[in-house]
């Protein structure tokens, strides 16, 4: 009950009407009036104002809302849930590979005719990867999804319409490939100071922002134990770079045991950063980073691509992509070490075995040979 209340002051009446929510931005409707000269005024006003509240909610139609201007509304309650690097992400998609298509189309206007055009001039006239085209189609389906609810659109569309076939290619080093790449150090005069950091990829199939942010704190030589806690991510829409004290996922956050040699390098490379330290004093900063410049600064994941290029043309090595040290790490604890996915989809972090049986299936056949192989030989 809305109550109106008298000012001591004045002798004069007001109230603050709370007429519910909004039905799209969802933020609470309030009307507020005062300095009304008597009680049977203000309660005359008070009727006012719900009627006019009510019509306005009522005249409200969802199906008029253009669509660029619902999934605006949508994105802006959306940034809570979200790490700051995937509000980026998020913001490029809609403002290259959803807005310019669908924003002036009513929700009312959207069907079946509307979507598969829309991906169709992705694929042909953006000409965007498949993956990224699904990705948009995601976004769009998530808000289309929240429409349906209000009768605004009907959700069993979004299954009729035709994406391009994502194809998978896993690109990873072979064995020897890791062997010589890890041998770097003997083949290489002027080593980058960054190739510890892809020894950790290639060895713990940690993410290239999880080992960017990898801090000496995070490591427990005693127990041979890396705990992922700090990435570094893009922190605005800008897309600036910055220490983050979280993970891509809850399942991100993990610990890793590390190899015998890898912690033996980890301390050489601890050597040397405390050897700049002492140089540079009060000018380092201490941000107690695993990876970092030589005054101690973060690294820009640029540069550590670059870093990461350059030696593996110098030691002829296939060529991949940085990620693909993760993907190298997997295969080769499966196909080679026949570790059990359960085990690898914890060590990589993902946050659901199917991820890691669906990127590494194609060398899943050959372990499954490996078994036939193995039963024959106990009853045979």
């Amino acid at each position: 009950m809305t109550k109106i209340k008298k000012d001591p002051k004045t002798g004069k009446y007001g109230f603050v009407y709370s007429g519910g929510f909004h039905p799209i931005t969802k933020e609470r409707i309030q009307r507020k009036r005062q300095g009304i000269p008597s009680l049977k005024e203000a309660k005359e006003a008070l009727k006012q104002v719900i009627l006019e509240v009510e019509k306005e909610k009522l005249s409200y139609n969802i199906n008029k809302v253009n669509f660029g201007e619902y999934i605006e509304q949508w994105f802006e309650a959306k940034k809570v849930s979200l790490r700051s690097s995937t509000i980026v992400n998020y913001n490029e998609q809609l403002k290259y590979n959803i807005i310019p298509f669908l924003a002036n189309y009513k929700l009312c206007e959207i069907n079946e005719q509307v979507l598969q055009n829309y991906i169709n001039d992705l694929c042909n006239k953006r000409e965007l990867a498949p993956k990224t085209v699904r990705t948009a189609f995601g976004i769009v389906s998530e808000v289309l999804k929240k429409a349906s609810r209000k009768n605004a659109f009907e959700v069993h569309i979004l299954s009729e319409i035709n994406l391009p076939r994502e194809n998978k290619i896993v690109r990873a080093w072979a064995k020897e490939d890791i062997r010589k790449f890890l041998n770097a150090p003997n083949l290489i005069l002027n080593l980058t100071r960054y190739f510890i950091g892809f020894e950790i990829g290639v060895q713990t199939g940690m993410r290239m922002g999880e080992i960017l942010g990898l801090r000496w704190s995070d490591i427990d030589f005693e127990r041979k134990l890396l705990t992922v806690k700090q990435t570094l991510s893009k922190i605005d829409e800008k897309g600036n770079y910055g220490l983050v004290s979280e993970t891509k996922t809850h399942s991100s956050f993990r610990q890793i045991y590390l190899q015998n040699s890898l912690c033996v390098n980890l301390k050489k490379h601890k050597e040397m950063i405390e050897r700049e330290k002492q140089i540079l004093g009060e000018k380092y900063n201490g941000l107690d980073l695993v990876l970092c410049t030589n005054s101690g600064n973060w690294v820009h994941p640029n540069n550590y691509r670059r870093a990461f290029h350059v030696t593996c043309e110098y030691l002829q090595l296939p060529k991949i992509r940085l990620y693909d040290l993760r993907h190298t790490h997997a295969t080769f604890l499966i196909s080679v070490l026949e570790i059990n996915p359960k085990i690898v989809q914890e060590r990589l972090g993902h946050a659901n075995i199917k991820t890691t049986l669906g990127t590494y299936s194609h060398v899943l056949p050959s372990m499954q040979l490996e078994v036939t192989k193995k039963i024959d030989q106990e009853f045979n």
